[in-house]
């Protein structure tokens, strides 16, 4: 699949992998689209864009907001300017166990990684069936789709359903040619786990720092997801995993018992900063203290 020349929209562009995404393509020949809710943050995307005589855009956009894409996406299309290439990224992280994640955090992420892919599936899909060329949908899921890790519990329920949606959608638009394909990220060092917004109430200082010293040192630039998405797109792949410990994740999903992967999983969360054996009880008052305070109520 040729990109350049290629019209291309990318969600959740202002960092991390979506902001090198979007410059991946732009450098790769395409004219992109970069939307955001983070106005600062798509402004120093377009002063890199514009310093590096990128074709790329940016334009701020609440992909939760359905009547703000598909105003939009009309406005595109009276420019001519629908795309080609749609990268759904915009996503957001929690970290707090299954039992202690509050209603409203679990709608938010719901909303946000899972609404916000369907919402640009469904905005542009009906017009890429219909066009005549290449196009691609990419849906960006997590490597622990493959792997999910304690503390990550609704974040990973999220993947899990966008890596579900891709497989379903990709079975529904085989005969137009579209390209639709599902991206796993390892441990990718990008602002997702240092946003305050995303710890829930039993991760300590401890583990929220022993977490970004092990994204920080382990994990890999962002930038080696956004090219390995364009490599992809050009290749027509169904799934990418990316980053480290991606491919082991999914190496682990299709060859191990699932009691030894879970072993094995528990040990590597232990090791990274994910959980804490000692933290148990701590977990526990959390959720006896939230089930408490919804009977008194």
């Amino acid at each position: 699949m040729q990109i350049a020349n290629k019209r291309a929209f990318v969600t959740g562009a202002a960092s991390g992998i979506g902001k090198e995404t979007a410059l991946a393509l732009a450098r790769a020949g395409a004219d992109v689209l970069a939307t955001d809710v983070d106005a600062d943050g798509l402004a120093g995307l377009q002063a890199q864009a514009d310093r590096d005589a990128l074709r790329l855009r940016a334009a701020r956009l609440d992909v939760t907001d359905r009547a703000a894409y598909e105003a939009l996406a009309a406005e595109l299309k009276a420019q001519d300017r629908l795309p080609h290439i749609v990268v759904n990224n915009a996503g957001v992280a929690h970290l707090a166990t299954v039992l202690e994640t509050a209603p409203e955090i679990w709608e938010r992420l719901l909303r946000i990684n899972v609404m916000g892919v369907v919402n640009g599936c469904q905005v542009f899909g009906p017009w890429m069936a219909r066009v005549l060329g290449q196009c691609s949908i990419v849906n960006i899921s997590s490597g622990v789709s493959a792997a999910p890790m304690p503390n990550l519990g609704a974040y990973a329920a999220t993947k899990c359903a966008v890596e579900g949606l891709t497989e379903a959608l990709a079975l529904e638009l085989a005969q137009t040619g579209i390209h639709v394909m599902s991206v796993h990220p390892g441990v990718i060092n990008t602002p997702i786990v240092h946003d305050a917004r995303g710890i829930g109430p039993s991760m300590t200082a401890e583990h929220v720092a022993a977490l970004q010293k092990h994204y920080a040192e382990n994990g890999c630039h962002p930038r080696v997801v956004g090219e390995a998405i364009v490599a992809a797109i050009g290749q027509r792949r169904a799934k990418l995993f990316v980053g480290p410990a991606a491919k082991l994740a999914a190496f682990a999903r299709r060859f191990l018992p699932n009691g030894m992967k879970r072993r094995l999983t528990l040990a590597n969360a232990v090791k990274i900063g994910f959980w804490r054996p000692d933290a148990n009880a701590v977990r526990s008052d959390h959720a006896g203290a939230r089930l408490a305070d919804a009977r008194s109520a």
